[in-house]
């Protein structure tokens, strides 16, 4: 055999060995069972929050809307998991509202609950409602409530999410 055949040979040996495992992953994960359906599909959760930016008052009242899309795969062990999107009555998609612009790049935004949480898995999404919304750079950390005012004027006053629903799964 020549040299240049070698170093292909090792090469896909390489490859094989580490790509196997994902693969036998991959497919026994897809032959298991979906997880139960939900009962409730869909669910539409107002909200309202209440913040100061460089002193100005600022109120958003708008509604979270969730529905059940489906069942994904996820690669953190969970295998398939039940699958919800969410989008604001205002039109906006996702659960992100966006409080200030930045930068037009990384504009901070805060998050108003995950769609599963509303839709009742508990072990999915724990918020705690004693605390602020937790506001973000787009591209960047959590920020705390004494770094969103410090670096950028806003301070939340009041904030009031609507509870999550009583779900069954079947």
């Amino acid at each position: 055999m020549s040299k240049y055949m070698t170093i292909p040979l090792i090469i896909f040996a390489v490859v094989g060995i580490l790509l196997i495992p994902l693969i036998g992953l991959f497919i026994s994960s897809c032959l298991k069972a979906d997880p139960p359906l939900p009962e409730i599909t869909y669910g539409e959760f107002p909200f309202k929050i209440e913040y100061e930016i460089n002193g100005e008052l600022v109120v958003i009242e708008d509604t979270v809307i969730c529905e059940f899309t489906g069942f994904k795969f996820s690669w953190g062990g969970e295998g398939k998991m039940r699958q919800w999107k969410s989008h604001l009555a205002s039109g906006r998609q996702g659960n992100y509202l966006l409080l200030r612009i930045v930068d037009g790049i990384n504009d901070l935004y805060c998050n108003v609950r995950d769609p599963a949480y509303y839709m009742g898995e508990s072990s999915r999404g724990f918020y705690d409602n004693e605390k602020p919304p937790g506001s973000f750079l787009k591209n960047g950390p959590v920020l705390s409530s004494q770094e969103l005012f410090d670096k950028y004027g806003i301070r939340f006053i009041s904030w009031e999410f609507s509870p999550p629903i009583e779900n069954k799964f079947r």
